[in-house]
C-alpha cells in the first residue's frame, strides 16, 4: 500500500502509531498525557533554575572582580600618599 492510496484515516492511525512508537523509545509513557506535561514542566524549572544559577553566578563573580579592583586601586592611592 502506498501513501497515494492510503485514506486520511489510515494515515492518521500510521501518524499516531508512529508518535506513540517514538514517544516510547524516548522513555516516555503516551497513555498519560498529564504525566508526560509534568514530566516536561519538571525539566523546564530545572533548565531556568540553571540559567539563573549561572547568570547570578556570573554577576557574583563580576562584583567580587570589580570590588576587589576598586580595592587595589583605592590602598594603592593610600600607599602613594599617605607615605
Amino acid at each position: 500500500m502506498s501513501l497515494n492510496n492510503m485514506t486520511h484515516e489510515e494515515l492518521q492511525k500510521l501518524i499516531a502509531e508512529a508518535v506513540r512508537q517514538t514517544l516510547v523509545q524516548m522513555g516516555a509513557d503516551p497513555s498519560n498525557p498529564i504525566e508526560m506535561q509534568r514530566d516536561f514542566q519538571h525539566l523546564r524549572q530545572w533548565r531556568r533554575a540553571g540559567e539563573d544559577l549561572r547568570s547570578k553566578g556570573m554577576l557574583t563573580l563580576l562584583s567580587i572582580f570589580i570590588t576587589g579592583s576598586v580595592a587595589l586601586f583605592l590602598v594603592g592611592l593610600r600607599d602613594y600618599f599617605g607615605k
